[in-house]
């Protein structure tokens, strides 16, 4: 079983982070993510980049 540490800030994309940490865990992986400034159990803030039909896309926590 390889560990995957995973570096990530507030507002991160949700599923640049969520799918693979999870599809590494599926397979076996023990994956840990880490915030700087953050302690055990704190939740990171992340946003979903959305396309709405805009010139460019919005982001929605």
């Amino acid at each position: 079983m390889s560990k995957v540490l995973f570096i990530v800030g507030d507002f991160v994309e949700d599923y640049e982070i969520m799918v693979p940490f999870q599809a590494l865990a599926a397979v076996g992986h023990e994956v840990v993510a880490v915030c700087p400034d953050k302690k055990v159990g704190d939740f990171v803030r992340t946003a979903i980049h959305d396309f709405e039909g805009d010139q460019t896309y919005s982001e929605k926590p």
